[in-house]
């Protein structure tokens, strides 16, 4: 009953989600006794969340995209499977642009999470645009610099308040002092003051009348800049600050490896502690004594007292060099029992009634000062715990100041532009940029991109600016239409066809995570999900083939498609026969047309010229053309400079996609080349391929007649002048040499 006061039973989807999640309890809440291990972590209550204000987009399309693709460090191979979690890196994605401008482990999560959870809220997303235009501002460059600086110096405390709780410490060595729990929460109270103050000196002049702070997955409505910035405790960082500032002794317990209390916070402490340190004194004076009790012959055997913690006082005799036996043990001292408790370094380290008596009076100094220090950082750690919650709020909003920080550093370093968010079902954008592609070549060309999604809404006007130029711009939109639902590009290899069409998808997703874009201008409609079918390449552990994903990903497409979606495909059909793959091509089209209305937003790249060279589409206003622009010089001598890419996408239909000249760009055998366009040639013309392959050659068909001739003459033969050979050779070497056509001599 209580499992399904919390999870929707009706539905199927809903009880899988929460079987997974309850998995995952299970198998962290295995590990929960290992303090190091990443998975551990306390499970506080569950609640269920609606995902209609997210952008779905598979896993399949976060990797075709390259938004985030994660590879194993190096290191992990060496470390073994223990902490295998934590080896791996972000690779050549669009997020990892990201994460190395953030300073704080607690923002690059938060960035993963933002880039995993690309939202359809309007207000969100206006806010961080907002916030990051604000942090660009020119007067906060000084100021953004210092946030930036700081940050990098604010831990990630939630591990440290766990240990806390556990009544734990980091790891024992030096770690223990400049990576402990102490230090970092120190530097966090210090640091966090310190970004509370320099976040209050950016210019009040923003854009925004209020902040978003977004907490996992719950939105907290914060009424002005200073509110979002009082989150952060001044009262709570000073106090907490303080407490462990007066108690933890950070020069000693570096000097000691271990975390130490400081002076003069415990009178006790203190006693005990210069107890201690004049414990010499106190041995020379019980030696002495000591010595004078002894018979005068044993005297020089002994070399002094000891203390040793959990030990205690110890006399120390020395050994015989040859037997290694001690050389006294108490002889002549009635009633003195003399205890042998371990031998090293040719002494013999004795407990006698002198070193007894000590005990009982002063015990072990060095246990007590440890059990005393751990009872004051004991209830120094109950005192930071009555402040978790708002220090675990205050690494949170660290943690989304950073990421927002980081999308802004990121904008300006890229030269990223903010886009334009409506509720109109368009995608328009100018001078766009693949975010990647354009950090790995020398020269990348922008272009533009329209595409509109079934009935297209009026453009709200806070997108645009006024209300009146909102509607002028959609009346324009709409009289001025160039492209429609579905876009279909084409052109030859290689000039950048699927490098456009992820683009916009880029585009796209980075506006819905609240990021400046890759372009000049660019105005987003709502989208709800972005289906790809965009090949990542052949995975030898998929259990189906290249093709069967592509029809996958298709149906995938067709069931899931609404009219504020935007689909991709990117050469469906090429795997199978190309008469097949042109009729699949020609029948997705048709049918994503035929929705009318409904229509999703649709980029389609396709070789197939003969869908529409034939017409099997017919004339549609929703369906618009465009190609990437090369230019063909075919008077160039050497063949590889015929062809010239342009990147450019230019309205129109290219009519070929000049296979040939992409062959020999790329280094296949001239032969090859020019027996395939002559192959091509014949297809063009709608010859008969098998009959014209069967055409024989000038040599060919000399061979072909000599030999005709030769059976014609065989023919020739009379039976009886076969008969009369018998076994004449001569005879028989004179009829074969006239069949064959070879003058006897």
């Amino acid at each position: 009953m209580r499992f399904g006061s919390s999870v929707n039973l009706d539905c199927r989807l809903s009880i899988g989600c929460a079987g997974a999640v309850i998995s995952d309890i299970l198998r962290r809440g295995g590990d929960s006794g290992r303090d190091d291990t990443p998975t551990a972590l306390p499970i506080h209550s569950m609640q269920m969340f609606s995902l209609s204000h997210y952008l779905r987009v598979s896993g399949y399309a976060l990797k075709s995209l390259q938004i985030i693709r994660s590879e194993l460090h190096p290191n992990r191979h060496a470390g073994g499977s223990r902490g295998s979690s934590t080896c791996q890196r972000e690779s050549l994605c669009v997020l990892g642009l990201f994460r190395t401008l953030a300073g704080t482990p607690q923002g690059r999560v938060k960035l993963r999470q933002i880039f995993l959870r690309p939202v359809t809220d309007l207000g969100i997303i206006r806010e961080r645009h907002r916030t990051i235009a604000t942090i660009l501002r020119p007067e906060n460059s000084e100021t953004l610099r210092h946030i930036s600086q700081s940050l990098r110096n604010i831990p990630d405390i939630r591990k440290s308040l766990s240990r806390l709780r556990k009544g734990i410490d980091s790891s024992t060595g030096q770690a223990a002092v400049t990576g402990g729990t102490w230090w970092n929460l120190a530097r966090f109270t210090l640091h966090c003051s310190q970004l509370r103050d320099l976040l209050l000196q950016l210019d009040p002049r923003c854009e925004c009348s209020s902040r978003n702070v977004v907490h996992g997955d719950m939105t907290m409505q914060v009424a002005d800049y200073n509110q979002t910035v009082g989150s952060i405790n001044v009262s709570t960082m000073r106090t907490v600050g303080a407490l462990i500032h007066s108690t933890v002794d950070f020069e000693e317990a570096s000097a000691d490896v271990r975390v130490t209390v400081k002076p003069g916070f415990d009178n006790q402490l203190d006693r005990l502690r210069r107890d201690y340190q004049g414990i010499e004194g106190l041995l020379v004076q019980a030696n002495s004594k000591l010595t004078r009790e002894l018979p005068e012959w044993a005297r020089k055997y002994i070399t002094g007292c000891v203390f040793w913690p959990q030990l205690g006082f110890l006399t120390m005799v020395l050994l015989d060099n040859a037997t290694h036996v001690p050389l006294y043990e108490g002889q002549g001292l009635d009633g003195d029992r003399w205890e042998l408790f371990f031998s090293a370094d040719q002494k013999a380290y004795y407990k006698n009634r002198r070193m007894r008596e000590l005990d009982a009076h002063l015990g072990d100094f060095h246990t007590k000062i440890l059990d005393l220090e751990v009872s004051i950082i004991h209830s120094l750690a109950v005192e930071i715990l009555k402040h978790e919650s708002a220090l675990a709020l205050a690494s949170d909003v660290c943690g989304e100041i950073d990421s927002l920080v980081a999308l802004a550093v990121g904008a300006r370093k890229y030269q990223w532009t903010s886009p334009v968010m409506t509720a109109a079902n368009v995608v328009r954008i100018q001078g766009g940029r693949h975010p990647l592609q354009e950090l790995v070549v020398p020269t990348y060309v922008p272009n533009d991109c329209d595409i509109t999604g079934g009935m297209e809404d009026p453009i709200d006007s806070a997108s645009i600016g006024s209300r009146e130029s909102g509607r002028n711009s959609c009346a324009a939109a709409r009289e001025n239409r160039q492209n429609g639902n579905v876009v279909v590009l084409t052109g030859p290899n290689h000039s950048g066809k699927s490098v456009l069409v992820k683009q916009v998808a880029l585009i796209v997703y980075l506006a819905h995570i609240g990021s400046y874009v890759p372009a000049n201008k660019a105005i987003i409609g709502l989208t709800d999900q972005i289906l790809t079918r965009i090949s990542r390449g052949d995975v030898v552990s998929q259990d189906e083939s290249a093709f069967g994903s592509d029809l996958q990903q298709v149906a995938f497409c067709l069931k899931s498609a609404t009219r504020q979606s935007l689909v991709l495909i990117d050469e469906f059909g090429k795997g199978t026969r190309a008469d097949d793959g042109a009729g699949l091509m020609t029948a997705l089209l048709t049918h994503l047309l035929s929705l009318g209305h409904e229509c999703p937003r649709v980029l389609v790249t396709t070789h197939y010229h003969e869908i529409f060279e034939g017409h099997y589409i017919g004339n549609r206003t929703a369906l618009s053309f465009a190609h990437m622009d090369v230019r063909l010089d075919l008077a160039a001598a050497p063949r590889n400079d015929m062809l010239t890419y342009l990147y450019k996408l230019v309205p129109g239909r290219s009519n070929s996609s000049f296979g040939g000249l992409c062959a020999a760009l790329n280094g296949v055998d001239q032969a090859v080349v020019d027996r395939a366009d002559a192959i091509s040639m014949l297809l063009a013309r709608n010859e008969n391929l098998v009959a014209a392959c069967a055409r024989l050659d000038t040599e060919d068909e000399g061979r072909l007649e000599e030999a005709e001739s030769v059976a014609r003459r065989f023919l020739l033969l009379e039976v009886k002048e076969l008969l009369q050979l018998n076994e004449d050779t001569e005879k028989i070497t004179s009829v074969v040499l006239r069949v064959l056509g070879v003058q006897s001599k």
